[in-house]
């Protein structure tokens, strides 16, 4: 396994302006990361000056890019959103390709934009919808050479339990459509209907894994996971893919780079 960084985990230091993805790409060289995954809100701008830039620098560090990731959204009521979100995927397979990632982070969406109230009835009403357009997508994706990963993004999501996820993979019925299995997702935000038996299911389709971290201990442990659990898992899937920290608290500029020590010893280990 190889440990790489999504720029999420230090998305408030962005916001801040105390870090810019470029800055952000040479500590994670200066941490001993093998890789960085690219979130496309973390682009400052997407001219061709700029990524090239980006590229060269990232390629002089000896760093690789597994995974770029998009913030696409097939929930929203607006159906001209949801096309614009169809058009954001298919822009950034391009992007992907083109920084030399294998695989491109997406989302299912958030039917009823998070209300619960309308929740159920959003996800009937644009399911099949949804479906087509991951469907439009994958062909494309596979025209390119870039799988599209799905994450388990869960907040009343599309993919709230397991169930869910392996049935859109199993309507869009694509060798180019597969998982960015989270573990916080099914560990933390909703253990109730998914937990650890989750996570062991859906390794079978698991291209890469995202290491959540909420609150890190002195020893770069996450106090709400159990990452000798989640090893053995990976491990018993005989994964060997990356692994992409992706940190949820709030010091990241104290707290990510314990994580990632702990990770890069962990994966040496076993």
């Amino acid at each position: 396994m190889k440990v790489c960084m999504s720029s999420w985990s230090y998305h408030p230091v962005f916001q801040s302006r105390e870090m810019d993805q470029i800055a952000w790409v040479k500590h994670c060289k200066e941490l001993g990361l093998d890789g960085v995954e690219l979130l496309d809100i973390h682009f400052p701008n997407l001219s061709k000056e700029y990524v090239t830039s980006l590229k060269k620098l990232i390629t002089d560090l000896g760093l690789e890019v597994p995974l770029c990731s998009v913030s696409n959204d097939f929930g929203n009521p607006d159906p001209n959103q949801r096309l614009e979100s169809e058009k954001l995927v298919e822009r950034w397979i391009s992007i992907a390709r083109w920084f030399g990632a294998r695989m491109l982070r997406v989302f299912a969406g958030w039917p009823g934009q998070h209300n619960p109230s309308q929740y159920e009835s959003e996800k009937a009403r644009l399911w099949q919808e949804m479906i087509q357009s991951f469907k439009r997508l994958a062909s494309k994706a596979e025209e390119a050479g870039v799988i599209l990963v799905l994450e388990n993004h869960n907040h009343l999501g599309f993919t709230r339990t397991v169930d869910d996820l392996f049935r859109i993979l199993n309507e869009v019925g694509s060798d180019w459509l597969r998982i960015c299995l989270d573990t916080g997702d099914y560990l933390v935000d909703t253990a109730e209907v998914n937990g650890y038996p989750a996570l062991e299911r859906a390794m079978i389709y698991a291209m890469v894994v995202h290491a959540k971290f909420y609150e890190v201990d002195e020893n770069g442990r996450d106090k709400k996971q159990d990452y000798d659990k989640i090893f053995k898992i990976l491990n018993a899937a005989r994964y060997e893919g990356y692994l992409s920290i992706e940190y949820e608290g709030k010091n990241p500029k104290l707290e990510v780079p314990l994580a990632a020590k702990f990770l890069l010893e962990k994966t040496l280990l076993t």
